[in-house]
């Protein structure tokens, strides 16, 4: 099973909360978010925090202010959605190249 971790291609679900417990972003029922692990795409911090953990693992990521010099503390309730290995042309360029299938036409190359 692949795990995250440095080039590859992960799609998180999150509830994004603020140090007084407020929802600021919840992804649950929505698109999931995607990124190229390993890029500057997020926080480096939160990226370390996912490192390891396989499609379908759940966890709690803490970014603090102190740390990142953020206005506020953020708590995000994760869960892993998607990991595949990234494309030589993603690694390039720093991020994921993504499509919905269903927009494809005929010779397209489609991702999730």
């Amino acid at each position: 099973m692949i795990r995250v971790g440095k080039d590859t291609v992960v799609s998180i679900r999150y509830i994004m909360r603020n140090s007084r417990g407020e929802v600021l972003e919840n992804t649950i029922s929505g698109p999931a978010a995607t990124y190229l692990h390993g890029s500057s795409g997020i926080l480096r911090s939160l990226q370390m925090q996912l490192e390891g953990l396989e499609a379908g693992e759940r966890k709690q990521v803490l970014l603090l202010k102190k740390n990142e010099n953020l206005e506020d503390d953020f708590t995000f309730d994760v869960l892993i959605e998607k990991i595949r290995e990234a494309l030589p042309q993603e690694i390039a360029l720093g991020y994921p190249l993504t499509g919905v299938a269903m927009e494809c036409g005929p010779g397209c190359v489609c991702f999730y």
